[in-house]
């Protein structure tokens, strides 16, 4: 993740944390937004598949 993501992310947290947060559930945090992005990220290089490519690829996979 570039550093300016990291950055915006953290304060986008920093601005919920409550007295009951925990460095856990930051990283938690983080994680799902750093997920996110990669996910968008794919999605904008069309490294996706259709619903038929799983479909067909898990059947490969389970074997």
């Amino acid at each position: 993740m570039k550093a300016t993501k990291l950055k915006k992310h953290l304060l986008q947290i920093a601005e919920k944390l409550t007295p009951e947060s925990t460095l856990e559930g930051v990283y938690q945090h983080l994680s799902l937004l750093a997920d996110i992005d990669e996910t968008e990220e794919d999605v904008k290089e069309g490294n996706v598949m259709t619903q038929d490519q799983v479909r067909e690829a898990s059947g490969k996979w389970l074997k």
